[in-house]
């Protein structure tokens, strides 16, 4: 009996070390291989491009996808829903730093790290994940939550990819940064690669888990397919960065002050118009102060005031100042790449200063011009008799001609040089000069 029972126990560890060899042994063929190019600051429009795909690709299922990334970072938000989507895909992922001097830091390295296999360009680097202020002042306690909460995210997604969790957490606590040599060395990344080609070499039989099974992927006659964006996904990424944000903002301010100082031109009103929109949708995916966004809309109010009811100035310095305040306060966080150049800021006061004044300047002039219509047009101009006014003839004024009354009754002679005094009933009353 027990020979028996030691018979079906040999029986049944062989049936179950065969089936998982077999299982281990699974390959996978893939024939295409999506390369998305993430280039550039993770944002909402990034994150946008990249899900959207991961799905296509996803509902199609016939192949794998490189991620491309070089990026400085991004918003915390956008990266999470990019994270969420490669972790919960059943397409294979794999995070490629390149090209070469690439980095994949703060955002990008949670991206990086959520992929199923991580490769790295020789001279790339990645790290440097400390979560930055965006826009908004906090509190010790409140950063420290902020950090808590980060360092778990980007542990447990190290855990989930068999990666170094010391050195994911000292990536956001101390904010480290490591070549790709180093990140091979330490278990962040898988390989090094120099380009797609000897990616795609490496990756050929490679092992991958992908939702708790383990298989190999066979790409050896995969096709590469690079996948862009498209003229809409390419435009509106590049009016969301925050220096042609701020442009489009100024250009709208500038268009708006021109409609107010000269009515009904229309061109400056719908070019200010349209910028003024993409401006706030590209301010809308930055992460902004809102305390900036009112001082220059306050700037706005303050300079179409000053032009309509010229209270002298007051108005305009008001206008200088809050615009001033506004513009170096609307992108208020450390994070370098998501702040507005201060050469831009400065050119555009002492522009828009400058514009403004020069208006004034107009506006103010124009009060002692003589008026150009009306009966105060007429009155002083210059002409000559066309007939003998005694007291009554004809007279040519500013090219026209003029039935006329000669002042005081005095006698005009046909060609004498003669100069409005007053204007009734549609008559000039002119006198001999």
């Amino acid at each position: 009996m027990k020979v028996k029972i030691t018979k079906l126990l040999i029986f049944l560890i062989v049936i179950f070390f065969t089936s998982f060899y077999l299982n281990s042994q699974t390959v996978k063929t893939y024939s295409k291989i999506y390369v998305i190019n993430v280039d550039g600051i993770i944002n909402s429009i990034m994150a946008s491009y990249i899900v959207n795909h991961i799905e296509k690709i996803e509902r199609e299922g016939d192949g794998i996808i490189i991620l491309r990334i070089d990026t400085p970072g991004g918003l915390l938000e956008s990266m999470r829903e990019i994270v969420l989507k490669i972790m919960n895909t059943k397409v294979p992922v794999i995070g490629y730093v390149s090209p070469e001097g690439a980095r994949a830091a703060s955002a990008g390295a949670f991206i990086i790290l959520a992929c199923d296999v991580v490769a790295m360009s020789p001279t790339s680097n990645i790290g440097a994940a400390h979560p930055v202020n965006l826009g908004q002042k906090i509190d010790r306690v409140m950063e420290e939550k902020i950090v808590n909460d980060t360092v778990a995210f980007i542990t447990g997604i190290a855990k989930k990819r068999n990666k170094n969790q010391k050195i994911a957490k000292l990536m956001v606590t101390k904010s480290i940064s490591i070549t790709a040599q180093q990140a091979v060395k330490k278990n962040i990344a898988n390989f090094i690669a120099n380009n797609i080609e000897e990616l795609k070499s490496k990756l050929e039989n490679y092992r991958i888990k992908k939702n708790g099974k383990s298989f190999l992927i066979h790409i050896k006659n995969a096709i590469v397919q690079y996948i862009k964006m498209n003229i809409m996904e390419k435009f509106l990424f590049k009016i969301s960065h925050p220096n042609i944000a701020y442009i489009l903002l100024l250009l709208g301010i500038y268009g708006i002050m021109a409609e107010f100082s000269s009515p009904g031109i229309g061109f400056p009103g719908v070019v200010g118009s349209i910028s003024l929109i993409l401006a706030f949708f590209a301010l809308n995916t930055l992460p902004i102060n809102l305390a900036g966004l009112i001082l220059i809309a306050l700037s706005i109010i303050l300079f179409v005031l000053e032009l309509k009811i010229q209270s002298g100035g007051i108005l305009g310095v008001g206008a200088a100042v809050s615009f001033i305040l506004g513009s170096v306060m609307l992108m208020r966080t450390s994070s370098k790449f998501l702040q507005i150049s201060p050469y831009i800021i400065v050119s555009a006061a002492i522009f828009t200063t400058g514009l403004f004044i020069i208006l004034l300047m107009f506006g103010m002039k124009a009060q002692f011009y003589k008026a150009k219509t009306g009966k105060e047009a007429i009155i002083g101009e210059i002409g000559y008799a066309k007939t003998d006014v005694k007291p009554e003839g004809e007279v040519l004024v500013a090219g026209e001609r003029w039935q006329a009354v000669s002042f005081k009754n005095q006698q005009i002679n046909k060609g004498a040089k003669i100069q409005v005094v007053d204007i009734k009933n549609l008559r000039l009353i002119v006198k001999k000069i």
